[in-house]
């Protein structure tokens, strides 16, 4: 998958789970993201993309591009990802 369609996955997955409008600035758990909406963030991808991400991933890259360029890393040219 493209990092622009990523890219686009998760920023409506950021949105969901704070209830915000985002954008590439956006960290999130500086506009009001927790442990719980984390997780929600990370399962929503994972069921998305078909690819098993790691809890910590968001923690480690709480921006819509770090996440994008994490998830990209970890999923290679491997499909459907």
């Amino acid at each position: 998958m493209h990092r622009d369609s990523i890219a686009k996955l998760v920023r409506t997955a950021f949105a969901t789970a704070l209830d915000v409008e985002v954008d590439n600035t956006t960290d999130f758990f500086d506009a009001g993201g927790d442990s719980l909406a984390s997780e929600q963030v990370i399962v929503t991808l994972s069921e998305t993309l078909a690819v098993e991400l790691p809890g910590w991933l968001l923690l480690d890259h709480p921006t819509i591009p770090a996440l994008t360029g994490a998830i990209a890393d970890l999923c290679g040219s491997n499909d459907p990802c």
